[in-house]
């Protein structure tokens, strides 16, 4: 899965928009996601992954794309890209939150998206908008998109909001994206041990919740390869430790609940949730 393929051809992993797009942003409950491209490259990464939502999953009901075609390759798809974002907010006035992906159409011909971005932001005045520079051919495999857009989230907008804190111990859930539900599972653990979840990135997670992981005590990391590298970052900046762990199966599931459980001094709730469950 790691040798190179030909940009735009059907290989064994998604290319590196893929990686940032279909595997961590898109999973997002409440952020419109704009893809600036031609349209299958949305149409290839919307509703092909099982992360369903608590809010009716709106993230799977929809995809934006800026819809290039052959005259904006040839003229440029920046003045395209500004018109579609602005239709998309004014399409879904209650939602305030986007994130808008290059693609290797836009990439190649080099339309500047930051300071459109810029532009959106001033004239609507109440959305936050995070920018995904990773073209398909950026890298061999979808990895490369994990990375691109861990770093970028920890550069842009990790500690621009300040979550509310309502119990002394607090985590992220870092690489775990709710295929099917197993977020939910771990929402309804925590609770019962009286953790509250900072951030979970991103299964079920919110655009502004991931902007406040800086106030976690603990990253709980669940897949390494596709974000064990912002809870190093976090670690780095923030010195918030990082646990691994592997929430799928029950001894596992066991072993990562007492890891947590040490952590804060609390191993007695995490073996009355394990003897419950």
């Amino acid at each position: 899965a790691h040798v190179e393929t030909i940009p735009g051809s059907l290989s064994e992993r998604g290319c590196s928009y893929c990686g940032a797009k279909l595997v961590i942003g898109g999973v997002l409950k409440d952020t419109i996601q704009l893809i600036h491209g031609p349209v299958g490259c949305a149409y290839d990464t919307w509703h092909t992954k099982r992360y369903p939502s608590d809010n009716g999953n709106f993230q799977l009901k929809y995809v934006w794309s800026s819809d290039m075609k052959e005259q904006h390759v040839v003229f440029g798809g920046e003045k395209l890209l500004k018109k579609a974002m602005l239709e998309a907010f004014a399409e879904f006035p209650d939602i305030k939150r986007m994130m808008v992906y290059t693609t290797c159409s836009t990439a190649l011909i080099g339309d500047d998206i930051k300071p459109v971005v810029k532009e959106v932001e001033k004239e609507l005045g109440d959305v936050d908008i995070f920018t995904v520079e990773c073209p398909g051919f950026a890298g061999v495999s979808q990895s490369k998109g994990h990375h691109v857009f861990n770093m970028g989230w920890m550069t842009d907008k990790v500690g621009t909001y300040e979550p509310e804190i309502t119990s002394p111990y607090t985590i992220n859930v870092i690489g775990d994206y709710n295929i099917q539900g197993d977020t939910f599972v771990m929402e309804k653990y925590m609770e019962k041990m009286g953790i509250q979840i900072i951030a979970h990135f991103t299964g079920n997670g919110t655009y502004d919740s991931l902007r406040g992981m800086h106030r976690a005590q603990l990253n709980v990391t669940n897949c390494a390869r596709s974000a064990g590298y912002i809870a190093n970052e976090l670690k780095k900046k923030y010195g918030i430790p990082r646990i691994d762990v592997d929430t799928w199966g029950f001894d596992y599931a066991k072993e990562g609940l007492r890891k947590i459980g040490a952590f804060f001094g609390i191993e007695d709730r995490a073996e009355a949730v394990i003897a419950e469950e």
